[in-house]
């Protein structure tokens, strides 16, 4: 069987590169500046299937405003039964903005996920559930309710109020947003996170 470093030049004949323990680095997620600039854009920029990842794209649409792209993506984490809210990792975003925004979509996420547990939907439910003897199995699994993820509780508000316009591009006031952002002091449409 060939060594690691055996494989490592092997690897290298074979593709011209040297092997790496490390993945390649993505750019970083667009900035709030970057986002309003570019509305017309529908598509979030991040790529990946990890739970960060997924949380950065609900981050971009959310500064779209565009609600049928976040909704989308809570439900596709709320499938992911393996991926625990409260494990979100902390992604100590080096922006001020855009981590604020970060620390509070898991309060939707959290708020989605368990109304559809209460009622006896558990994560990793059939997207199908057929006659009463599946409906009884899922009524007999465990409640386990989301929770937030501790990191959540230490990003600092944002010193400045930061206002993200619906996508008409007009402001709102403060009786017409979210509480939940309003809390780290930012001005954005409450987002229309249920599914189901």
């Amino acid at each position: 069987m060939p060594t690691s470093a055996g494989l490592g030049a092997m690897f290298k004949r074979l593709t011209g590169f040297a092997p790496t323990n490390s993945a390649p680095k993505a750019p970083p997620p667009p900035t709030v500046e970057w986002l309003l600039a570019h509305r017309e854009q529908r598509r979030a920029q991040t790529v990946g299937e990890t739970p960060l990842a997924c949380l950065y794209r609900m981050y971009e649409y959310l500064i779209l405003d565009h609600n049928t792209g976040i909704r989308t993506e809570i439900e596709w984490f709320f499938n992911h039964p393996g991926w625990a809210v409260a494990s979100i990792p902390d992604p100590k975003d080096p922006d001020p903005a855009r981590y604020a925004v970060l620390s509070v979509i898991p309060q939707f996420m959290v708020t989605a996920f368990n109304r559809l547990i209460e009622k006896g939907l558990p994560r990793g439910s059939p997207g199908i559930i057929m006659g009463d003897e599946a409906e009884e199995e899922l009524k007999s699994r465990p409640i386990v309710l989301e929770e937030l993820p501790s990191w959540v509780a230490n990003v600092p508000r944002l010193a400045e109020t930061l206002i993200i316009p619906d996508a008409d591009g007009s402001p709102l006031d403060k009786q017409n947003c979210s509480p939940q952002f309003l809390s780290m002091n930012i001005v954005v449409r409450q987002p229309h996170t249920l599914f189901v």
